[in-house]
């Protein structure tokens, strides 16, 4: 756990950990090493919820279409429910990231 935890930025809160591992600069912002292991921990994160948000579909099943509906803050894979497990590092990077995307 960190230290200190910065704050996430309120519009990434919604984000799932894959659309921010595919979407966000943040490599440029970290060392290499630290870039994998965002990378991959955001994966991890996305792999071990619970809860995930439902992908495209017909609305059946609990399946979305639209992004809009799809930004549900209660579904665990998104970063409001594990931002902070981050290194202030590595959560300094998406909040750079964030800003320019």
């Amino acid at each position: 756990m960190n230290d200190k935890v910065i704050e996430c930025p309120d519009g990434l809160k919604r984000w799932t950990a894959d659309e921010v591992a595919e979407c966000l600069p943040y490599q440029k912002h970290l060392s290499d090493k630290d870039s994998y292991d965002l990378y991959t921990e955001l994966w991890n994160f996305l792999s071990e919820s619970k809860n995930s948000t439902p992908l495209g579909g017909d609305g059946s099943n609990g399946t979305v279409e639209t992004p809009s509906e799809r930004r549900n803050k209660d579904n665990d894979d998104k970063a409001l429910h594990w931002w902070g497990k981050l290194s202030n590092v590595k959560q300094a990077a998406l909040v750079e990231a964030y800003k320019e995307a």
